[in-house]
């Protein structure tokens, strides 16, 4: 009887026991560390540097028509200055007016006399425009414009026009708030200007020029390599899970889908996300976002490593380009390294491409270079065979970036004619060692 007894208490312990193993196992939760994904994402910036979008969008040419002559304001401060004033004016009340310019007369009303002309690279959608200044009208969201006219003389009502020399538009805007300080005194001493003259290669298209020879010099810097590995964690969602191979001339970084290649020999980057792929017919109101949304990208990294400035974009293609600029002038390479390229996709960034260096610190040797006056360089230009002045898109003074051939961390800065033909930017082939050297040179066969 004491044996049964034993038998069943032992039977009902282990039974008792059993449950309280079962209900354990269902009910324990493991105490894991928590892994924060923000610990991946953006977590090691380039560079501490963040600009705002005035500091990027910047005007490719102002210009002053006064009398029957055209001057252009090259001094970064006096730029400064204008655009300043601007920026406490208010635009309001803007109207199409642009079926009451007679056919032939759109070049005059744009570059007529008594007209202060700021000219950007490229049209610029609205939405930037109200970052640059203030602008009270709503209903205009979906226009893009490349210039703004002020005139100076003889008004009661002040005005601005916004125009879109490709698209042959004109708006005129109301103008309140004005102070014409700043603006009357650099009417007045337009003559100390350099004086500028007209090529037209369109209808709606004029470029102006230095009519007399200009002087630049020949600039050489050292450079500072960037880390690609920063880059990486700055690019990729989770770096952790990326791996890195060595290939000819460079290193590649992948994480199974999007790819980054780092080519040492011209110190480029770039990045590929196949999965953000450029969609088609996307909205007007977000294509209008790229421009920002390109700054802010590149923000987010502290990937402003130098002074870049706005260039060129193109709604069909998604792409935004922005060009290294050197004493206010645009730097120009074969190879794309004075260029930060973005293709996007529908929410991400398809492709970015970029160098991977630097400007650190300016060789105390610049050279100063005499480069063809405007008028020689549009005889240069029409005297090639097959040229069609209809296929240029810009002309501008600027510098080619080229290696120094002895020392490895030396880029040269040399000063140069460029122009946009054909929908690339070529150097303005005028020595005889240009057109031998060949490559990107207009006027080659």
């Amino acid at each position: 009887m004491k044996y049964e007894t034993a038998k069943t208490i032992i039977l009902t312990f282990l039974v008792l026991t059993s449950i309280a193993f079962t209900w354990g196992l269902w009910t324990y939760h493991p105490k894991y560390d928590v892994i924060q994904n923000d610990e991946y994402i953006q977590n090691v910036p380039v560079s501490n540097t963040q600009v705002d979008t005035s500091m990027i969008v910047r005007p490719l040419q102002i210009l002053i028509h006064k009398n029957a002559a055209h001057y252009g304001i090259i001094e970064e401060a006096e730029i400064n200055k204008l655009l300043k004033e601007l920026k406490k004016w208010t635009f309001d009340d803007f109207e199409n007016i642009s079926s009451t310019i007679p056919k032939g007369e759109f070049l005059s009303f744009v570059h007529g006399k008594g007209k202060i002309e700021i000219v950007y690279p490229d049209e610029i959608p609205m939405n930037i425009y109200r970052d640059l200044f203030k602008i009270e009208d709503k209903g205009i969201d979906e226009v893009s414009f490349d210039t703004i006219v002020i005139p100076v003389e003889k008004q009661q009502d002040f005005v601005a026009y916004f125009v879109s020399t490709d698209h042959r538009k004109v708006y005129k805007a109301a103008v309140n708030d004005v102070s014409l300080e700043e603006v009357n005194q650099l009417y007045e001493k337009a003559e100390k200007f350099p004086h500028y003259f007209a090529y037209d290669v369109s209808e709606t298209k004029s470029f102006f020029l230095p009519e007399k020879e200009i002087t630049m010099s020949r600039l050489q810097y050292y450079t500072d390599e960037l880390d690609p590995d920063k880059f990486k964690e700055a690019l990729f969602s989770d770096p952790s899970f990326v791996k890195k191979d060595i290939v000819t001339f460079g290193e590649e970084y992948t994480d199974g889908s999007r790819l980054m290649d780092v080519d040492f020999l011209q110190k480029l980057l770039l990045y590929v996300n196949p999965a953000a792929k450029n969609t088609i017919n996307q909205s007007s109101e977000e294509s209008s976002t790229l421009i920002q949304k390109s700054i802010d990208f590149v923000n987010e990294h502290g990937g402003w490593t130098d002074m870049y400035h706005f260039a060129e974009w193109s709604r069909s293609e998604r792409k935004v380009v922005f060009r290294l600029v050197v004493d206010n002038y645009p730097v120009f390479n074969d190879y794309g390294t004075s260029e930060i390229i973005q293709i996007w996709g529908t929410n991400e960034v398809n492709k970015y491409q970029r160098p991977l260096f630097r400007l650190e610190i300016p060789d105390r040797v610049s050279v100063p270079t005499k480069l063809l006056s405007g008028q020689e360089v549009i005889q240069q230009l029409e005297k090639m065979k097959g040229f069609k002045k209809e296929l240029v898109s810009g002309i501008t003074l600027g510098y080619e970036l080229v290696k120094d051939q002895e020392r490895e961390k030396v880029v040269v800065l040399e000063p140069a004619w460029f122009c946009l033909y054909g929908g690339t930017w070529r150097k303005i082939a005028v020595k005889e060692a240009d057109e031998i050297r060949g490559g990107n040179t207009i006027g080659l066969e």
